[in-house]
């Protein structure tokens, strides 16, 4: 699909004046739709479009469904109640720039136009899965600058990513715990690191079985978790990497069904590799090294449109180029806060996790 909408802007030199911006914003877009991994899994709402303002209330179910069984005759059952809250989502704003020289225009129009709405794809998926991946574990940012015995400081669990060191290095982590080792004692250092809010708020996370390790039975653990709350998960995501444990982890082989065994190709989501058991595998480099995610897609959330990536054409004679300007509003929001957990401390190589 991706191939077949670039190669449709293929045009000859002469007709480099009848692409329009709307055109290479739609066939953007319609790439990107096919990069998407994790904010596939969030549901399109475009009640925006077109209308004032930029904010939307969406309500979210609150049941207290009681069902009673060995009733009397004639006896009477509890009543069953339930209402709706509101989660508030404003859209924020998205752009693009594609400055491109006229004379690679003119020149090789079919490779330029390719190369660059492919990659202005691939950046546009990554950006709204980046998004859509910080929202949906409301991923926040903490600092350690204090150190018990020069070594050992504490971090807020569960630890998600390391993102920056300076005046040390680090040994290990226990990402479960959020407790970070020096290889050295040192009078000062800073160590910056993600975590998850939300696993936090929830509880919905849990440790892996063996350190730098995801295997089977961390990930139903995890699954097992998330069902003790009426949550019932259908994605797993991970990054690459974990494939190299999981998928060779011997209690895996009976479990796992190859996407290439599917009956029915159309029923494939982007990233997905196979079926554990009854969840839907998805790899992708966006997902943090160490983890599993694992999603209830029916209830996570939705992803508010109110601008479709649009935009507009500028020639820019002083600089013998042509800029087009994208620009689309959006946001996403999570419906329900139990619908996502994490198992943390798999995290191998730089910054490898433990047990402490």
């Amino acid at each position: 699909m991706e191939e077949r909408r670039i190669v449709e802007l293929a045009l000859k030199s002469q007709d480099v004046s009848a692409i329009t911006p709307d055109v290479i914003a739609k066939t953007i877009d319609e790439v990107s739709r096919h990069k998407r991994v994790f904010s596939q899994l969030f549901r399109e709402n475009r009640d925006l479009v077109g209308k004032p303002g930029r904010r939307l209330i969406i309500p979210k179910f609150v049941s207290n469904i009681s069902v009673s069984s060995d009733v009397n005759e004639g006896a009477s059952i509890p009543p069953s109640t339930f209402s709706y809250t509101g989660v508030t989502v404003d859209v924020v704003k998205f752009g693009i720039r594609l400055e491109i020289d006229k004379e690679a225009l003119e020149i090789p129009v079919r490779d330029i136009l390719k190369d660059a709405l492919a990659i202005s794809g691939r950046e546009w998926a990554s950006e709204l899965d980046k998004r859509a991946m910080t929202i949906a574990l409301d991923l926040r940012s903490g600092t350690i600058t204090s150190w018990e015995g020069g070594t050992l400081g504490a971090a807020t669990a569960p630890i998600v990513q390391i993102t920056s060191v300076s005046g040390a290095t680090i040994d290990s982590v226990d990402y479960y715990k959020g407790s970070v080792v020096l290889t050295g004692s040192v009078s000062a250092a800073t160590v910056t690191y993600l975590y998850s809010n939300r696993c936090k708020s929830t509880g919905q996370y849990i440790d892996v079985s063996s350190p730098e390790y995801l295997k089977v039975w961390d990930v139903l653990k995890l699954r097992s978790t998330l069902i003790a709350n009426t949550i019932y998960p259908d994605v797993l995501i991970v990054h690459p990497r974990e494939l190299e444990t999981l998928l060779y982890d011997p209690d895996c082989m009976s479990l796992f069904v190859s996407v290439k065994e599917y009956r029915d190709e159309n029923d494939i989501l982007n990233g997905e590799i196979g079926q554990l058991a009854d969840l839907r595998v998805l790899a992708s480099g966006i997902c943090p090294e160490g983890i599993g995610i694992l999603v209830d897609s029916n209830r996570l959330g939705y992803d508010v449109i109110k601008r479709d990536l649009t935009g507009t054409k500028e020639d820019k004679p002083e600089y013998d180029q042509v800029w087009y300007h994208l620009w689309s509003e959006r946001e996403f929001t999570v419906s329900d806060s139990y619908a996502i957990g994490i198992a943390v401390n798999a995290k191998t190589g730089v910054y490898k996790a433990t047990h402490l």
